[in-house]
């Protein structure tokens, strides 16, 4: 997702012996490929806080990172002709310093876009937001390989496939980039930090080729060397973070000053200062703390809900106020389970000190693990499990609503136990993406547990479980628990529980939901339905032109996978009305685009399956990104020493087929992520081999009918890219939302036949067997 294709310039100076300088390249291939991975990585996770946690951002984000790409890349040939060398040495610091300025704009964009402070942004200011921060660092990554390469070709590389070799280690430097920003940088260090760490060390990676004058302006990359160090220094990249954070804040929430900030594996984290703190996650309000009086009330209506909660588990949401008031009810042991540890010893810190206390109680027990890998391990049943979210507008939200999360909570729910979650509620009744968005959830809850409630104020919940006398809302029976408990309060009574419970109100909820559920789908972890209405919503709300699109595509599934299909069809039908030649170039343009689009959809697909399973994207996104480079790397290096346009298409084709299989398969991996998380890689390596196999035979196949080297070359990186940047935009925000995973990785199959038939009926040239193949 660097630098896709390799697309190098034709060799005009004299060769010389480049036996001792090989290393030099490859250390320099390397260190561009890691700089350009690095750069990449920071971008997504700040692009995904600007909107405010919607993994959509990383297509979007990828989208305009290719269309820079391809158009640094058309630029980059000219500019380098005369003096590659300086060429590439002047793009190499000038992407430097993009990268930085590109994380100042993607902290400040909302402002730039004029985006009302607060409010979401809606699809038309988000692209634009995205071209701004990913178009211009992009198109320099471009125009930097272009420059490479054509450096090498001019010091002695003449031979295509030593510059291929080189493009290898452009993706095992992005591997090793992507590695390092996941696994180290991102734990330990602030992201100012690490993207200075990251530039340091391409920079240096570059200096030998520069000393050893493969590459001009030696002195002026190891300034930028010295620089990089000098802004990784904590005093320097420090206040750079805090301003820019403030500002970020700024844009967020209006008249509320920034007290603290974390940047953790699973998301980004504010808290604002006044008269209670705020919390915001990954740009998005979570709640406010400490407020005794609202937590005394709400803890006792969730308290009450269990007929004996002796055994509570909690998926997060008490520790800021509310867990000391459950300790109230006869609890006997409170397991508190959180991913992210991090955001937790945030919390804690701004916490009040009596609710630090409350943590420290020895019936509390705090588990730092996902709540689905905690769900999976035998353990003792629970008499009440409280799930108190945001609404799941995001996937990191919203796969703990889907059937399997439901079925892993039954399987440790007591017979008389209850499972509470909150759910998306209409004010007075449950109409729009709101009230769909509310059934959906109604509905996956209603497949797995007997009784389901539901009850509107002042919080929105769903209460479930399998014992009718267990799950009750009735007051009367709530206010028999809250006597028999004996608990002496000055906020709560039992007379407030009518207020809080009103029969009216809820059985009109519940009516409404079950009107509502009967055309509703199940959320499930192949399509996890709450994500595309609470997108839907997001957009709604954002009065974006987007909504409408998304709701019509909502309800006609089909229409849209058939709309899909259409370019494809016409670029076939067009095929067989060409003569021979245009026909075999037209095949091979239909191969690349397709290949490049269904490469992207494949790698964002398992982007989001990762998320859903493992729930570590915001963490992980480098380190995948880098894996699916690497395919590329070997699938280019391996079509072409040995693979026909055909050969590469048959490949393609089984590759599809088996990411299908995997989707279909992945819902048998809930209880063994670990495995989960390996196979996840594995099929990003397979998906990155199976495109990058088509790309080199594309452009043999053109180069066969006659085109030169460079037209050949424009071509299949137009092609490439263009496929690219449209799947990116699509695939995020609409197909996967749509059809779900399987079926969105069905089309893909479907996609690939209908080009191995372009390929197939492509006419053969003369003397051309059947097996070879073009």
């Amino acid at each position: 997702m660097n630098s896709r294709t390799s697309t190098p310039s034709a060799t005009t100076a004299d060769p010389t012996d480049h036996a001792t300088s090989s290393w030099r390249w490859a250390l320099l291939f390397g260190g561009a490929g890691g700089l350009a991975l690095g750069i990449q990585t920071y971008l997504l996770r700040d692009y995904v806080v600007a909107l405010q946690g919607d993994e959509a951002a990383v297509g979007l984000g990828l989208a305009s990172w290719l269309a820079g790409i391809a158009l640094g890349a058309l630029l980059g040939r000219p500019i380098a002709r005369g003096r590659p060398g300086v060429t590439a040495s002047a793009l190499f610091g000038m992407l430097s310093i993009a990268g930085a300025v590109s994380i100042v704009i993607a902290r400040l964009g909302r402002t730039v876009v004029h985006a009302p402070v607060g409010e979401l942004l809606a699809l038309g200011p988000s692209l634009v937001l995205s071209l701004l921060v990913f178009s211009l660092p992009g198109a320099l990554v471009g125009a930097l390989f272009v420059s490479l390469a054509a450096a090498a070709r001019q010091h002695g590389m003449a031979d295509t496939r030593a510059v291929s070799r080189l493009y290898v280690f452009e993706s095992i430097g992005s591997l090793c980039a992507g590695l390092l920003v996941s696994l180290v940088l991102v734990p330990l260090v602030s992201p100012f930090r690490g993207v200075a760490i990251v530039i340091a060390l391409s920079v240096a990676a570059a200096i030998p080729a520069a000393w050893a004058k493969l590459l001009a302006g030696r002195w002026g990359l190891i300034a930028l060397l010295a620089a990089a160090v000098a802004a990784s220094w904590p005093r320097i990249a420090d206040r750079v973070e805090l301003a820019t954070e403030q500002a970020r804040f700024a844009s967020l929430v209006q008249g509320v000053p920034l007290l603290d900030f974390a940047d953790t594996p699973y998301q980004h984290l504010d808290v604002g200062a006044g008269e209670a703190r705020s919390l915001y996650a990954s740009g998005m309000y979570v709640g406010s703390f400490p407020d005794p009086t609202e937590d005394e009330l709400r803890a006792d209506r969730l308290m009450l809900l269990a007929e004996h909660p002796r055994r509570v588990l909690a998926l997060g949401g008490l520790e800021t106020g509310t867990l000391r008031f459950c300790l109230q009810h006869g609890v006997e042991r409170l397991d508190l389970v959180t991913l992210d540890r991090r955001a937790f010893e945030l919390e804690l810190r701004h916490a009040d000190k009596l609710d630090r206390a409350a943590v420290a109680d020895p019936r509390v027990h705090v588990v730092f693990d996902d709540p689905r890998r905690f769900l999976a391990r035998p353990g003792e049943p629970y008499d009440l499990v409280l799930l108190l979210q945001p609404d799941p507008s995001t996937l990191l939200l919203a796969r703990n609503t889907t059937i399997e999360f439901d079925r892993l909570i039954a399987r440790r729910l007591a017979p008389d136990g209850v499972y509470v979650a909150r759910f998306a509620a209409g004010p007075n009744t449950q109409a729009g993406e709101t009230g769909v968005l509310g059934a959906t959830l109604y509905r996956t809850e209603r497949a797995v547990f007997p009784v389901v409630h539901a009850v509107a104020e002042p919080e929105p919940l769903l209460v479930a479980g399998t014992s009718p006398t267990a799950v009750t809302l009735s007051p009367d029976r709530l206010a028999q628990r809250w006597r028999s408990r004996h608990i002496s309060s000055d906020v709560f009574v039992p007379e407030l529980l009518p207020q809080l419970f009103p029969p009216e109100r809820t059985a009109a909820l519940e009516s409404d939901l079950s009107q509502a559920a009967a055309t509703a789908q199940l959320s499930t972890d192949d399509r996890p339905a709450s994500f595309l209405h609470a997108l839907a919503l997001r957009q709604q709300v954002a009065q974006s032109a987007w909504a409408p699109v998304l709701t019509w595509a909502a309800r006609h599934p089909l229409w849209l996978a058939a709309l899909s299909l259409v370019p494809s069809v016409l670029m076939l039908g067009a095929q067989r009305l060409l003569r021979p030649a245009p026909a075999r170039r037209l095949a091979a343009f239909h191969a690349t685009a397709i290949t490049g689009a269904c490469g992207m959809a494949w790698s964002l697909m398992l982007f989001f399956s990762f998320q859903t399973r493992v729930g570590a994207l915001y963490s992980a996104v480098g380190a995948l990104v880098a894996l699916f480079m690497l395919g590329l790397a070997v699938g280019g290096a391996i079509a072409a020493r040995h693979l026909s346009l055909r050969k590469a298409q048959v490949a393609a084709l089984l590759a599809s087929l088996v990411l299908t299989a995997a989707f279909l398969g992945f819902g048998a991996l809930a209880s063994w992520p670990h495995l989960s998380t390996a196979l996840h890689a594995t099929l990003l390596i397979v998906a990155g081999i199976a495109t990058g196999g088509v790309f080199p035979s594309a452009a043999a196949s053109l180069l066969a009918d006659g085109g030169g080297v460079r037209a050949a070359a424009s071509w299949i990186e137009l092609a490439d890219h263009a496929g690219a940047a449209v799947a990116a935009l699509f695939v995020a925000v609409l197909l996967v939302p749509v059809l779900g995973l399987t079926l969105a990785a069905t089309l893909m199959v479907a996609l690939q036949v209908l080009v191995m038939g372009a390929v197939v009926l492509a006419p053969r040239r003369s003397g051309e067997s059947v097996v070879a193949g073009g």
